[in-house]
C-alpha cells in the first residue's frame, strides 16, 4: 500500500518507519525540513515539506494513489483539516486524525472522520492502572455506538454462566482473562471471582441533533464572531449599528475591547474548543462568522457551527488564495469572503480598461458581480442601453459615471468611461466581455 503520513514528530516518524518495515510505500508531509531528521538515513519514502492540507502539497505526497492517510501533527486543526481533505476530496478510504480535544475527537467521529483521542485515551490508562477494579473502554467505533471495554467481574456475578449476564447486560462477552490468560468464552461457560469482561456501553452520547433554539423575532439577529481583530471588531460595528445581537470570540486578552464595543458580547476562549462553544451558547445564533487571520481556525469554526450548533447561516473569511478551495459547504460554509481576491479584484478594477472584472461571487455560485469600464473604441459607445441585446442570464445593474451612480434606462446612451456593472452567470462572461471590447 501506499500510506502518506502527516507530521513527523516522535509518532509521524515512528509510523513511517513501521509502515516501511512492512514493505508499504511511505510519503512524509512536514511544515518543517528539520523535523525530516526523525527519519534517519535509511528511510527510502519521501519527504515534502509543505501543509498536509494544501492541495498541490497533497499531491506531491500521491494522495491520489494512496490507500490510507494518518494525520498526526501537533495541531487539531491541521489534522482534522487533513484528514477531511484526504477522505472527502481525494476518496482516501483510510483515514485517522490524531485529536488532542476528547469531545472535538467525537464530535469528528460522528462525521465519519476515526480518530485517536491521545489524551482521553492516556487519561484511560492511568485510570486503569489507579483504580484496577473501574470499567474504562479500550476502543470505540467511528459512530460512537460500539465500545469494546474491560470490567472487573461483581462478585454477584461468580458462578452464573455467561449466557445470562449477556442477556441482563445487553452485551457481547467476546473473551475472558481468568488468571492472567485469555479464553473465548461459550454460553455455558461458568464466571468465576477475578474474571475480567466488557461492560455495557452506557451513558454513550447520541448522534441525535440539537434543539433549534433561536432568540429573538423580526429581522434580528444574535450573531457570534470568531476573530476579534480588525476585520472582526469592524463587522460588529455595522451589526450593532443595525440593532444586532453580538458575540466576540478571541482567545488573545489583547483583543478584548470591551471599553470600544460596549453593547458586544465578549468571550476571552478558543473557538475552536467546544467548551467555548457551549459557553457562547453557539446553538441560539442565527449568524456565525469565523473572521480570524488563520484558515485552519476559520474552517474549524464553520464546520462546529454548522454541523454542531445548527447555525443556519454562517460566512467564513479566507485569508490565503491556495485555500479558498476548501471553502465550501462540506466545511459547513455558505459564503467565503476572500481577501486576497477582494483586494486583487480591486486593484485589477482600478486599472483595467476594457477588461472584464470579477468583482464577488455570490454564495450559491450561480451568479458574479462583475466590472467592465467602456473603453473610448467600444462599439457600443452612444448605443442607448435599451437598444443593447444582453447576453441571457446577465443583467446591467448600475453604471458608475463621473463619479455618479446611475440607474439605468433604456433611453440613456453608453459612454466612453462608463464602469458598468452586472450580475452574470459565470459562463456569460466571456460573452458579455466580447460585447463591450473595443474594437480590433
Amino acid at each position: 500500500m501506499h500510506i502518506v503520513i502527516m507530521g513527523c514528530g516522535r509518532v509521524g516518524s515512528a509510523l513511517a518507519l513501521s509502515m516501511e518495515d512492512l514493505g508499504h510505500s511511505v510519503a512524509v508531509v512536514d511544515q518543517d525540513p528539520n523535523a525530516f531528521r526523525r527519519l534517519g538515513t535509511g528511510f527510502a519514502g519521501r519527504r515534502i515539506t509543505g501543509t498536509g492540507f494544501d492541495r498541490d502539497t497533497l499531491t506531491e505526497a500521491g494522495i491520489e494513489d494512496a490507500d490510507a492517510f494518518a494525520a498526526v501533527s501537533s495541531g487539531d486543526n491541521s489534522n482534522i483539516l487533513a484528514a477531511r481533505v484526504a477522505r472527502e476530496t481525494f476518496g482516501v478510504e483510510n483515514v485517522v486524525a490524531r485529536i488532542y480535544d476528547p469531545r472535538r475527537a467525537e464530535i469528528y467521529q460522528r462525521l465519519g472522520i476515526p480518530t485517536v483521542a491521545t489524551v482521553r485515551w492516556t487519561a484511560d490508562q492511568m485510570l486503569r492502572r489507579l483504580l484496577p477494579a473501574g470499567a474504562e473502554e479500550h476502543w470505540r467505533d467511528p459512530s460512537g455506538t460500539v465500545i469494546l471495554a474491560e470490567v472487573h467481574l461483581s462478585p454477584s456475578w461468580v458462578g452464573h454462566r455467561v449466557s445470562r449476564l449477556e442477556e441482563a447486560a445487553g452485551v457481547r462477552i467476546a473473551a475472558l482473562t481468568r488468571l492472567g490468560h485469555g479464553m473465548l468464552p461459550t454460553n455455558d461457560t461458568v464466571l468465576q471471582e477475578g474474571d475480567l469482561t466488557p461492560r455495557r456501553p452506557d451513558g454513550l452520547r447520541t448522534a441525535q441533533g440539537r434543539g433549534n433554539l433561536r432568540e429573538g423575532t423580526g429581522t434580528l439577529m444574535r450573531v457570534a464572531i470568531a476573530g476579534a481583530g480588525n476585520v472582526g471588531r469592524s463587522i460588529a460595528v455595522e451589526l450593532l449599528e443595525n440593532g444586532h445581537e453580538v458575540l466576540l470570540i478571541d482567545k488573545e486578552p489583547h483583543q478584548i475591547a470591551v471599553d470600544e464595543l460596549p453593547r458586544a458580547e465578549w468571550l476571552l476562549a478558543d473557538a475552536c474548543e467546544i467548551v467555548s462553544l457551549d459557553e457562547a451558547g453557539l446553538q441560539r445564533c442565527n449568524v456565525a462568522i469565523a473572521a480570524t487571520g488563520d484558515d485552519k481556525v476559520n474552517l474549524v469554526v464553520s464546520l462546529l457551527a454548522k454541523t454542531e450548533y445548527g447555525v443556519p447561516r454562517v460566512v467564513a473569511r479566507v485569508n490565503h488564495p491556495k485555500n479558498e478551495w476548501l471553502f465550501n459547504d462540506a466545511w459547513g460554509v455558505d459564503v467565503a469572503v476572500s481577501t486576497p481576491r477582494l483586494m486583487s479584484a480591486l486593484v485589477e478594477e482600478a486599472v483595467s480598461v476594457g477588461d472584464l472584472v470579477r468583482l464577488m461571487r455570490f454564495s450559491q455560485g450561480d451568479a458574479n458581480l462583475v466590472e467592465l469600464t467602456l473603453p473610448a473604441n467600444a462599439p457600443l459607445v452612444g448605443t442607448g442601453i435599451g437598444e443593447v441585446v444582453w447576453p441571457e442570464d446577465t443583467a446591467l445593474v448600475a453604471v458608475l459615471r463621473g463619479g455618479r451612480v446611475l440607474v439605468p434606462s433604456p433611453e440613456n446612451p453608453l459612454e466612453a468611461g462608463d464602469e458598468l456593472l452586472f450580475v452574470a452567470a459565470p459562463d456569460r462572461e466571456q460573452q458579455l466581455e466580447e460585447l463591450l471590447s473595443a474594437q480590433q
